[in-house]
């Protein structure tokens, strides 16, 4: 449901215009929707004029997108309320900081 909620506020798949509708057609979102999708929430119009942009950028502007998309599955992680305080947490117990919104996690690396 988040996903579809996101793919609702960024307005890609007109033909559905509640979340109700959006899950009765959830079968036919593709990959070009959820791509419009990032486009829209990263502030492009679609995902043409993101594609670029998108690879300029250090992988720490695109990691909550990769958070989201499970390339942080199989490690622990750690919840923080904000960037700062993960940052307070990381210089004692090491891992990665990804911003999420307001929040941040720490990934921490399995040995």
């Amino acid at each position: 449901m988040p996903v579809l909620r996101r793919l609702l506020a960024a307005g890609v798949m007109r033909e559905a215009t509640t979340l109700t509708q959006l899950h009765e057609k959830r079968a036919a979102i593709q990959l070009k929707h959820v791509l419009n999708m990032l486009a829209v929430e990263l502030g492009h119009f679609g995902w043409d004029a993101c594609q670029a942009v998108v690879d300029t950028q250090a992988p720490a502007v695109i990691d909550r997108y990769r958070f989201d998309a499970g390339a942080f599955g199989d490690y622990e992680k750690v919840w923080f309320a904000s960037a700062a305080e993960s940052r307070d947490w990381q210089r004692e117990h090491g891992g990665y900081i990804v911003e999420y919104g307001d929040q941040a996690v720490a990934i921490l690396w399995r040995e």
